[in-house]
């Protein structure tokens, strides 16, 4: 029998009933925490060593499936949990070792939530040393004084990962929001300046959804990209016909 029959004809076994048990109780695993601490981008830091096809186009695929959901801010954006990156894993190993269709790996899932299957969850660390930065080290990344650094969390343009931690992928945007106070730009106009900016990414983001399938996942990560860089290019290319009258 081939492994892909072998997935469609698969079936979760069920443990013996014990009734000692006590019923489970929320989305699997249990036993970690369901707290929304982690962005996209903290997800991809942790699996991808593990899973280096993992794309946010397939975060949200998983999202829209029903097999992962994430919370979801009151900007849209999704935060997920220890226990939400541990469902990740497991679905993606899953499909890779297994070739097992989203279908059959629900009603896994789904025993799983209910307490009927049991499956082992192994132990890792949120905090990744290659992904989060002190504020000192954060500073010195961006070149920049830990007191700039301060400023720019007071305004909401950067915040903590976790207590007393930052995220690597936010240097470039302390180092483009230092260099527009450098320019002579004030905190006010900066933070008017970086909502602007998140709406047209989100606006992107969002546009870019009805061109997305499990096949088209790079073309539609490169329209998102591709959007963004054009709103960049518009908003210098208005800056400077002011300029230049």
């Amino acid at each position: 029998m081939s492994s892909v029959s072998a997935a469609r004809d698969f079936q979760p076994q069920r443990p013996e009933p014990d009734s000692t048990d006590t019923p489970a109780q929320g989305a699997w695993p249990h036993a970690l925490s369901h707290e929304p601490m982690l962005r996209v981008s903290d997800v991809l830091a942790q699996v991808t060593q593990e899973f280096p096809a993992l794309t946010p186009s397939k975060l949200r695929f998983l999202d829209s499936n029903g097999l992962v959901s994430p919370h979801r801010t009151s900007s849209g954006y999704r935060q997920y949990s220890p226990a939400d990156v541990e469902r990740v894993r497991f679905v993606l190993r899953q499909q890779r070792d297994y070739y097992r269709p989203l279908s059959v790996i629900r009603e896994y899932l789904d025993g799983l939530d209910a307490g009927r299957l049991h499956e082992p969850v192994a132990p890792y660390e949120i905090a990744q040393r290659d992904s989060l930065l002190t504020a000192e080290r954060f500073a010195e990344a961006a070149s920049v004084d830990v007191g700039v650094l301060e400023t720019l969390e007071s305004a909401g343009i950067v915040a903590q990962s976790q207590p007393g931690l930052y995220e690597r992928a936010d240097v470039d945007l302390v180092v483009a929001a230092a260099g527009y106070l450098d320019a002579g730009g004030d905190v006010r106009a900066l933070k008017l300046l970086h909502r602007a900016a998140d709406r047209e990414a989100q606006a992107a983001r969002d546009g870019s959804v009805g061109a997305r399938s499990r096949s088209q996942d790079a073309q539609a990560d490169a329209l998102v990209t591709a959007r963004v860089n054009a709103a960049v290019a518009m908003f210098s290319a208005c800056v400077h016909k002011d300029v230049d009258r």
